[in-house]
């Protein structure tokens, strides 16, 4: 039976427990309910921040026993606000399990879900000089960034933090806790769709330590070139690729051309890189444009990730934006006219003062090609681009701001399908204008997405935590 929402008791039950907690009438209330993807404005019965398990234990018993449905809040950096999920929610700060620990006989990092990614990255390099793959700021959350794939500038060699994730450890609708790993329903569904089951307390990653001391950060460069060689250099990037790109390279290129360019970095041995990158500059124009830098292995990480050396991650203000994003996998790339197609109705077309436009190209590929779909609950095998289109209002979000950038990529998407070409997301840049038959297609696909609903109902009975717009729901 599922969970309705009355939350007449609920404040009472959490004082009693001796929670911390804050309602609407509370100063605090104001700071605690704003998120950082300031389109949304959340609306939920209150918020708790319990101090241990023990306490969490009694949160969970006090939103069972009034019927309300929960959302545990980490880094709460979800461009769609989703630490937040429904009005009417129960808000359940983790921030005090930001436990760390690393044990060198097996170099697994475990770390409470109330980190965000910088403090982490930052205790096992200094401590260990090891890193793990994350996200590409210091900032937000590291439990939610890495159970929604976390693609960073380690990922085309190393996978996504998803992948690297050797256990997870959960609190339960019940206040039970259970350790599941891989080969467990639970694990496999948390690679994904974790907050839909229950609470995170501590995941467990693989950790990696540099091959090399230096890394090479590069800027490549076509100027404002027109439409057509911005397409062919796209199509160049997307050959030398699926060819002869090593695994060590990236590249995130720029979507918001002209002009035509691209940052990227890469972890092989710096002495070789111009060689291994020698195929890609003969495709591209004469004009095209390369600069390099070598740094040391945690300068490059605090350029690639701002942040990430200062304490609790730096700071990242909030935004107004709305986002829309795509994966292309290499078994069905990019053409040159759904390149030229792509810039043409997004960057090109986009024509607004209210707005401004931001958006890229991450090449994926690599390491992801020995990925099944079903590997995961998010299904990511042989992904190669992950494309990001968004705006971020200048002032409060346009009327018609969801519906003008939606307009832009349509073209795009219905290229894709008369192509025969999937339309897949990516789980942390989630588009909240989605149906849940796109959404779940889209992340899951349809047999990864019915497990999940078989693994809810086990996990989650009651739908405690089908607590936002994309949450696994229990049928």
């Amino acid at each position: 039976m599922e969970l309705s929402s009355d939350t007449s008791s609920l404040t009472a039950c959490l004082i009693d427990a001796g929670i911390s907690t804050v309602i609407d009438t509370n100063v605090a209330w104001e700071n605690s309910t704003r998120a950082w993807a300031l389109r949304f404005k959340p609306d939920p019965a209150a918020v708790a921040y319990p101090s241990n398990r023990a306490q969490l234990a009694s949160t969970l018993g006090c939103a069972r026993n009034s019927s309300v449905k929960v959302s545990a809040l980490a880094g709460g950096h979800s461009f769609a606000a989703y630490g937040y999920g429904n009005d009417g929610n129960l808000v359940i700060s983790v921030a005090a399990f930001n436990e760390m620990n690393y044990d060198p006989s097996t170099t697994l990092l475990t770390y409470g879900s109330g980190n965000r990614v910088g403090p982490v990255s930052k205790y096992l390099w200094d401590g260990y000089g090891r890193h793990f793959p994350h996200v590409r700021h210091g900032r937000p959350g590291l439990a939610g960034s890495s159970i929604g794939g976390g693609f960073g500038s380690t990922s085309r060699f190393l996978c996504t933090p998803m992948d690297n994730l050797e256990s997870v450890e959960y609190m339960l609708y019940n206040g039970s806790v259970v350790n599941v790993r891989k080969g467990d329903d639970l694990f496999w569904a948390a690679q994904g769709a974790g907050a839909s089951f229950g609470v995170l307390l501590s995941l467990t990653t693989r950790t990696w330590q540099p091959i090399h001391a230096n890394a090479v950060n590069f800027t490549l460069s076509l100027g404002t070139a027109n439409i057509s060689a911005g397409a062919e250099a796209l199509m160049a990037i997307q050959e030398y690729a699926l060819k002869e790109a090593p695994d060590e390279f990236a590249i995130r290129w720029s979507l918001t051309a002209p002009p035509y360019s691209g940052v990227g970095y890469f972890y092989g041995d710096p002495g070789n890189f111009d060689t291994a990158v020698k195929p890609l500059m003969d495709c591209l124009p004469s004009y095209a444009n390369m600069t390099k830098n070598v740094f040391d292995f945690w300068s490059q990480e605090s350029y690639t990730s701002p942040g990430i050396n200062l304490t609790d991650g730096g700071s990242s203000p909030g935004r107004s934006l709305y986002m829309q994003s795509l994966c292309l996998t290499a078994d069905k790339p990019l053409t040159y006219d759904l390149a030229y197609l792509l810039y043409e109705k997004t960057t090109y077309a986009f024509n607004r003062t209210d707005m401004r436009k931001s958006g890229y190209l991450d090449l994926w590929g690599g390491v992801s090609r020995d990925i099944s779909d079903g590997d995961t609950a998010y299904a990511h095998g042989n992904n190669l681009w992950l494309i990001r289109w968004e705006a971020n209002a200048v002032g409060e979000w346009p009327t018609d701001g969801v519906e003008y950038l939606k307009n832009q990529m349509l073209p795009f998407e219905q290229a894709l399908t008369d192509a025969d070409i999937p339309l897949r997301g990516f789980a942390n840049y989630r588009d909240t204008n989605l149906t849940e038959a796109q959404w779940s297609e889209r992340l899951y696909g349809g047999g990864n997405f019915e497990k999940l609903k078989a693994i809810k109902a086990r996990a989650d009975p009651t739908g405690m935590f089908t607590n936002n717009l994309q949450s696994i729901p229990l049928s």
